[in-house]
């Protein structure tokens, strides 16, 4: 993990400094203090800047270090079957070419949460986000039969992280913790959100996915999308769906996972119809 090293008047103003660089909050780094400040003679002569040292502290490292309670035994003495990767958890896959599109996409949510398992989603965020000192909230509430938790408060909108990532890692980890007894048909979901991150982020794919798809239809080629998180593909994957034009197929492993728009067979046939 990257290290770094600030100075200033004194410790305060130096982790201040390094507040600002990181563009982070004091509760998300380590410091190690090197040299206290002093302030020489009559203030002037001998006077020595403060010198701390911080790293990123990984707060989800730390919380998913927790030992976890032992999963209870199912009738026959066996532990039940544990959960599956999260990324299976929106399973992206697709239709092939000479199929329609169908509920494929729209992930396992057989089992509808009901406010226990709301108040479970909810104590787990709070206590990974205590572990970050911040003053802030949680509001559950229900969207659709997933978990929505609403994170606000001053500074909430450092959890978002660079493109999404810190509050991706959130939500990663409370699916990670509510799943890891439930076997694969009864997994709830969690959405993790704050200062309305998610829905600006659904509006842009949405912009995104329609003009790639009408870049599809016009070239008559396949056009492939940056790598995105597996949430993020379900959600093109879904607002592609009736599209009768184009279909779409996930290629590559983790990070490297992206999106393919095809243009379906006949789509040229019809534009010479018209």
């Amino acid at each position: 993990m990257s290290v770094y090293e600030f100075t200033g008047k004194s410790v305060k103003e130096a982790v201040a400094k390094a507040c600002e660089e990181l563009n982070t909050n004091e509760a998300l780094l380590d410091v190690e203090v090197l040299e206290e400040s002093t302030r020489g003679f009559l203030g002037i002569v001998g006077h020595k800047d403060a010198r701390v040292r911080v790293r990123k502290r990984d707060i989800l490292k730390e919380v998913m270090e927790v030992e976890p309670a032992p999963p209870e035994k199912t009738e026959e003495g066996r532990p039940p079957a544990q959960a599956e990767d999260f990324d299976d958890q929106f399973s992206d896959a697709e239709p092939e070419p000479a199929r329609e599109p169908d509920e494929e996409f729209a992930g396992s949510a057989e089992a509808v949460p009901d406010s226990p398992h709301m108040d479970e989603a909810r104590a787990v965020l709070c206590n990974i986000l205590g572990r970050l000192e911040m003053e802030v909230e949680v509001e559950a509430s229900m969207s659709g039969s997933a978990i929505l938790l609403d994170i606000k408060g001053d500074g909430s909108g450092l959890l978002i992280g660079k493109k999404g990532q810190t509050l991706d890692a959130l939500q990663y980890i409370v699916n990670k913790i509510i799943n890891k007894s439930n076997p694969p048909g009864e997994k709830i979901e969690v959405v993790v959100d704050t200062e309305n991150y998610r829905i600006r982020k659904h509006e842009n794919l949405k912009e995104m996915a329609l003009k790639v798809s009408q870049k599809a239809r016009k070239t008559l080629k396949p056009v492939s999308l940056n790598p995105m998180p597996a949430y993020e593909r379900r959600i093109v994957h879904l607002l592609l769906a009736d599209d009768r034009e184009v279909y779409t197929k996930s290629y590559g492993e983790g990070q490297f996972r992206r999106i393919i728009v095809y243009p379906r067979r006949g789509t040229a046939n019809k534009r010479r119809r018209r």
